[in-house]
């Protein structure tokens, strides 16, 4: 019949050409498992795995996506998004560092950056983890293993983070070899009050006398930042070893304290009290 001819043949103009078509079909899915991508932040090819629906395309995917720009290689087989404009991964160092593998959590004194309690921004970022790595460089940042222990984490800006009592326990033990001491103690100068009972629970979980003396000593030493009751020196020295300690060796003068039996520096801290905006 003419009249349904004529029809058909309008609805045929209608319809793209199959190349037509399947160019806007890519473009779509490019969209679509950007997007994806961009809200997981980083990712792995198993991720990639569950969005596209070709499996044989997972490996074209992943390397077309990073010739074009889109995405980078961070470490093994986890990637980076990277956002259009500033030519930067979407997710700060932190978020990364906390993502690199399931059990990962950002400690000591990046734990402190992270909070924005920090004085200076390092070029390195702690990660926790029972996955072992080789301590690798991406995007300017070194990020280097630690040993996870059992510990309070938070979510901060997006990334997991060892809360601030954990974090002052945990640098504190390992200041000798992350930061050095006078670092973290004016980090500690920077916080807001401290829970003593969660400082004890930290303490606890460690087990260790030399720890109780370390923190004691170092807390008291800046009891005008941190405004801890008597009770938490008290608790500490009752678990304090009756050997002297030295903590800070080949770190310059150290004094004898008495009351803590330890041969330590002397703190001198000149921070004031600071508070940022997003504190908790």
């Amino acid at each position: 019949m003419p009249g349904m001819t004529n029809v058909e043949c309008h609805g045929r103009q209608k319809r793209l050409p199959v190349a037509e078509y399947n160019r806007k079909q890519r473009q779509l899915s490019i969209v679509k498992y950007y997007d994806e991508m961009r809200r997981l932040g980083c990712f792995t090819v198993q991720d990639v795995a569950e969005m596209v629906e070709e499996q044989s395309t997972i490996t074209y995917v992943v390397n077309d996506y990073q010739r074009k720009g889109y995405i980078d290689r961070i470490h093994r087989n986890l990637y980076a998004v990277i956002d259009a404009e500033t030519g930067q991964p979407v997710l700060t160092r932190y978020q990364i560092g906390s993502r690199l593998f399931p059990d990962a959590y950002v400690a000591l004194y990046s734990a402190f950056e992270a909070w924005g309690y920090a004085p200076q921004i390092c070029d390195e970022v702690y990660v926790a983890t029972e996955s072992r790595f080789t301590d690798f460089r991406y995007n300017g940042v070194f990020y280097r293993q630690v040993k996870r222990r059992e510990a309070d984490v938070e979510q901060m800006g997006g990334a997991l983070v060892t809360g601030l009592e954990q974090t002052v326990v945990d640098s504190i033990h390992n200041c000798e070899r992350v930061a050095g001491l006078e670092r973290i103690a004016e980090c500690i100068t920077r916080l807001p009050p401290l829970d003593a009972d969660k400082l004890l629970g930290c303490l606890e979980r460690y087990g260790k006398g030399f720890l109780y003396q370390k923190c004691g000593y170092v807390l008291e030493q800046l009891q005008g930042y941190v405004k801890l009751p008597e009770a938490f020196y008290r608790a500490c020295r009752e678990r304090c070893p009756s050997t002297v300690r030295y903590l800070g060796k080949g770190t310059g003068e150290l004094v004898y304290c008495k009351g803590w039996g330890i041969y330590a520096p002397s703190l001198n801290c000149q921070q004031k009290p600071w508070m940022p905006a997003d504190s908790r």
